[in-house]
């Protein structure tokens, strides 16, 4: 963890004695700040909609325009630094009691469950209207008073005034959830001092308040059942501190959950250990594989709100991506090529694996690539910038009308390629994690997925780009029984049709054996010193590096992405137009 959310914190904040002060932290121009708060009308400042609460009801939000919500960020990262500045990283996240909002010290609504497993009695309870609560006077009031800040009044009245609109704090306002959870502290320490003296553990995920214990009875000043036997109440302790402190409970969100019942908080089961509800992954389960076979989804209730809400990729891989969050806390990390058949993988691991494979791979709107190492996208690119006059080049893998920027950036919408970067999630569940040992065993997976899987128009050509040197013996045997070829692969052909969309191109030799990308280079960059130390172009993985060399990734970003436009990529041009070749199908 770091503290870096923000350059400026509490010090900088506390010196702020008007509008200039603020903008000065904020990074923006008094007179664009002071048009956004005061000159731009309602109307212009949020865009507002309703979505659909769980109970049936409509929750309002308001989505500030591109301009106020540029600094409303800005005063989130800067109000988040000083948070951290007050407060730090904890020790024992499972121990804090406000587990929401807390950006970069490691809480979440994990942190929140755990505190709460293995318990005889899981009380639970919702804040009435949690942001509306927070007006513009209480904003303002607060950093005025509170001991902490005690900033000047008119500091304090522009940053209420960054943050609030129609005398509230709008729900989907980047500020809103840092500036409440500020207030919220006071709430906090009369909840935990209610929960000590009855002997019960009280932790707060945003507006969602929990107290467990393992009494015999729980404490009636916290919760009670009603005299009918038929639901609980807050009690009068609890009541007292939620209204001396200006809030309101939910009545219909009350709840208790007894041990011989499901447990939840935050919307995870904590019975036993924190774990995801049964019918909720049975529930995403079903809409992934309704997605990846028919291309589409519609959420059951358990999932989704409302139900019957139609799904799209993304939003599924995010709840695959929550259930890997939470069930693979307590399991040490491991990709899924380490397990075996005598030790499979868990089930939710073999399905987002699938699922990203699907989300990926099959559903790419552009070509894709993938090398096998990460410094091998950078060339790439680099080689593609340097060739961008080719007619092809500009044609099929870049948009060359968009150039100019390009020089500046790799980032956006400019590549007709799409480059599948070695990220953690591709190296743990596709076993794209560097290296080519491991590309021959995704392009078996992939031919053997491609044909299970929905796509409204034949999917787009995936390319894996290999050296051509010994360690690709493995790649060139896959290729010899994929295509149940009779003559010998050895990559000296410009690129092999495996099967469906899949390709394999061989880095071009010119007959050379042990032949790998980085020799397409002129030799007076492969020479080229870094603090005195040389480039270590064969490096084994798992190697060290020698106190006199330097390894491919210092050689990609700081030789030759450093020198863009100086390093001749004239050798690249080849192996470009057979991408271009795959492209066209030639």
């Amino acid at each position: 963890m770091t503290n870096a959310i923000y350059k400026y914190g509490i010090k900088e904040l506390k010196t702020c004695v008007d509008l200039s002060d603020i903008a000065f932290l904020l990074e923006v121009e008094p007179k664009f700040l002071s048009k956004q708060i005061y000159k731009t009308s309602d109307e212009i400042k949020y865009y507002s909609f309703e979505i659909p609460k769980k109970d049936g009801s409509k929750r309002a939000i308001y989505a500030p325009n591109k301009n106020l919500k540029f600094i409303q960020s800005r005063l989130s990262r800067l109000l988040y630094q000083c948070y951290f500045d007050l407060h730090g990283e904890p020790k024992f996240p499972a121990r804090s009691i406000s587990h929401g909002f807390q950006k970069g010290r490691g809480l979440s609504i994990y942190t929140n469950a755990i505190r709460h497993t293995g318990r005889k009695y899981v009380f639970n309870a919702d804040i009435e209207d949690f942001f509306p609560t927070f007006n513009f006077g209480r904003v303002r009031g607060y950093f005025i008073k509170n001991k902490h800040f005690e900033l000047n009044e008119t500091a304090a009245t522009v940053i209420a005034q960054i943050g609030c609109f129609q005398n509230m704090l709008p729900q989907g306002a980047p500020s809103s959830p840092i500036i409440s959870e500020f207030i919220t502290q006071h709430l906090d320490y009369r909840l935990q001092a209610l929960a000590k003296k009855h002997r019960c553990t009280y932790s707060r995920y945003a507006d969602d308040i929990t107290f467990s214990t393992n009494l015999t009875e729980f404490p009636a000043q916290i919760g009670v059942l009603s005299t009918d036997q038929e639901a609980w109440t807050a009690g009068a302790g609890f009541e007292k501190a939620i209204s001396s402190c200006g809030f309101k409970l939910n009545v219909k969100k009350i709840r208790m959950q007894q041990g011989y019942q499901r447990q939840a908080t935050t919307n995870l089961t904590v019975n036993r250990k924190v774990n995801i509800g049964s019918h909720y992954y049975k529930g995403v389960r079903l809409c992934a594989h309704a997605m990846m076979t028919k291309g589409k989804a519609t959420a059951p209730g358990k999932v989704s709100t409302p139900p019957g809400d139609e799904l799209n990729s993304h939003r599924i891989w995010g709840m695959l991506c929550h259930i890997h969050d939470i069930k693979g806390r307590g399991l040490p990390h491991r990709a899924l090529r380490n397990y075996s058949p005598t030790h499979p993988a868990p089930h939710y691991l073999r399905l987002m694996r699938d699922f990203f494979h699907y989300h990926r791979i099959h559903t790419s709107p552009k070509p894709l690539v993938i090398c096998e190492g990460k410094t091998d996208y950078i060339y790439l690119k680099e080689a593609i910038r340097w060739n961008m006059a080719d007619e092809r080049v500009g044609k099929l893998l870049v948009k060359a009308d968009q150039l100019p920027h390009l020089k500046k950036s790799s980032k956006g919408d400019h590549w007709l390629v799409d480059f599948v970067n070695h990220s953690d999630m591709a190296g743990d569940l596709l076993g794209l994690a560097g290296g080519g040992g491991d590309l021959p065993k995704f392009a078996d997976y992939h031919l053997d997925r491609i044909g299970k899987l929905h796509a409204d128009a034949p999917p787009g050509p995936v390319i894996i780009i290999v050296d051509n040197d010994s360690q690709s013996e493995g790649m060139w045997t896959f290729i010899k029984k994929a295509t149940g070829s009779t003559t010998k692969v050895d990559g000296s052909k410009p690129y092999y049709h495996v099967g469906k969309n899949l390709y394999v191109v061989p880095i071009p030799s010119g007959g050379a054996k042990d032949f790998y990308i980085e020799k397409l280079f002129p030799d007076n960059w492969l020479k080229e010193k870094l603090a005195g130390k040389s480039f270590k172009i064969i490096q084994k993985k798992g190697e060290k590096l020698g106190p006199n060399d330097y390894g491919k990734g210092d050689f990609a970003t700081k030789i030759i992405k450093a020198n863009r436009g100086k390093v001749d990529c004239s050798n690249f041009l080849p192996l470009l137009h057979t991408l271009c070749d795959v492209i066209q199908g030639k």
